[in-house]
């Protein structure tokens, strides 16, 4: 009898742990879904406060584009640069933070967020995001598409020059950014010349579609913040 009752004792533990287990599984999934939930209020607000709340449940250093280049490409595009660019350069600036926003937080879903996602995945993620927004390819955007960098470049010049060069962008590859914007407006920018971020942006001013060359270039060569260097790719 003592017998038959042992296996009938360890299947009662047996199934009392796998309750167990199961019962800290969903609390720890409850719980990370909750701290992401955190951020919405961010993200319904269109705060730029949206990015580091994201980086707060990651580990991937204090150069990762959501802590370095998000964050600080939409601060210094709504506050400290805001008031010098102008209104079409502000609607550009202020779709390309929410078309961000708005892509992370269809992207970041639970079954992305898994035991294979790195931060490898998450830094290519971002980059791929910004081209789409840089680029203004959101569908739902129609109203505002022909708003883009190109469009926006010369007569916010040098506003966008110090905006770019102010970035912490850290590891982001801003340069291939602009190199592949400017190219969806016909800019040519040669590849063989290692530019600079304000030769980058003269390139795809006076380059693009629809360029004004007496305006532009008035625009470019009284430029203050260029340094001889800048103009080694004409």
């Amino acid at each position: 009898m003592m017998c038959n009752v042992a296996p009938f004792v360890m299947n009662i533990k047996n199934v009392f742990k796998y309750f167990f287990l199961l019962t800290m599984i969903k609390l720890i999934h409850s719980k990370s879904i909750k701290k992401y939930d955190e951020c919405d209020k961010f993200f319904d607000l269109n705060d730029c406060y949206y990015f580091p709340c994201l980086d707060a449940h990651y580990s991937c250093g204090r150069d990762n584009h959501l802590a370095r280049f998000s964050y600080d490409l939409c601060l210094l595009s709504t506050k400290k640069y805001s008031s010098q660019l102008t209104l079409n350069a502000k609607i550009y600036f202020n779709h390309t933070n929410q078309c961000a926003m708005t892509s992370l937080h269809d992207q970041l879903i639970e079954e992305k967020i898994s035991e294979k996602f790195s931060c490898t995945h998450l830094q290519l993620m971002i980059f791929n995001i910004y081209l789409d927004c840089f680029q203004n390819k959101q569908p739902e955007n129609k109203m505002i598409r022909i708003i883009d960098l190109c469009s926006i470049i010369c007569d916010n010049l040098q506003i966008i020059i110090n905006l770019f060069l102010n970035l912490n962008y850290g590891l982001f590859d801003l340069r291939q950014l602009l190199v592949k914007t400017g190219r969806t407006c016909g800019a040519d920018i040669n590849d063989s010349i290692v530019h600079t971020i304000p030769s980058l942006l003269m390139s795809i001013c006076l380059d693009r579609k629809n360029a004004r060359l007496k305006q532009d270039i008035t625009n470019v060569m009284f430029n203050t913040r260029f340094e001889p260097s800048d103009y080694d790719w004409i």
